[in-house]
């Protein structure tokens, strides 16, 4: 399964039509267990968000609720600072939803060539058919990254839907920026934030960023 940060295989015996056994395995190890030892402890908020690209404040939260444990500190925090650290996460988990499903997986289940004869108005649309138009008059398919290469599959969606989902593909690309907009406002930049530390946040609410 390539579509995660790290790819994991999965290992299934099936007897009949039943599963028997299955497990799964984390086939790429990548150090985070070696090069956080003896490391400043306060370093983990940062360092562990770069286990994933699209969900980085996960990791990074983790690590401070960790701290904040072992600093004595949990019971704490200033609410201004759970409600930041909340909203950062909050407009992250959008984010990375949004990235997961329409920019990871969607396009193994839905044809994107079904938009090269649309006929309709939506202006969205209309831009991903040029863009496919371009790419056949020149004869070059690697023009058409990213949607292709691409699994051969069974797209078995009707043209109206799978032309409805392109559409959220390139609105969804829109509403991640406003997400990633959102969190940054409080966390100083995304991915990889830097105002959630141990103890809450570094950042401040004010009428001018809530707005």
């Amino acid at each position: 399964i390539t579509r995660i940060e790290g790819h994991l295989k999965i290992e299934a015996a099936v007897d009949g039509g039943e599963v028997k056994d299955a497990k799964c395995v984390g086939t790429l190890f990548r150090g985070f267990e070696i090069f956080m030892k003896d490391r400043d402890p306060r370093d983990a908020v940062h360092i562990a968000q770069r286990i994933c690209g699209v969900c980085p404040t996960s990791h990074g939260t983790t690590a401070a609720l960790n701290l904040d444990a072992a600093f004595g500190v949990a019971d704490k925090i200033p609410n201004n600072g759970r409600i930041l650290r909340n909203l950062i996460q909050g407009a992250n988990y959008i984010a990375s939803h949004i990235v997961h499903f329409y920019h990871l997986a969607a396009l193994d289940y839905v044809d994107v060539t079904e938009v090269a004869d649309y006929d309709g108005t939506d202006p969205e649309l209309l831009k991903v058919k040029d863009f496919i138009a371009r790419a056949l008059a020149a004869g070059d398919m690697s023009m058409l990254a990213p949607f292709y290469p691409r699994y051969e599959g069974d797209y078995r969606l009707p043209k109206k839907v799978a032309q409805a989902a392109v559409a959220h593909y390139v609105e969804g690309l829109n509403m991640r920026r406003l997400a990633h907009e959102m969190s940054a406002i409080y966390s100083g930049r995304l991915p990889h934030s830097v105002a959630v530390v141990a103890g809450g946040v570094t950042s401040h609410p004010s009428i001018d960023s809530i707005s």
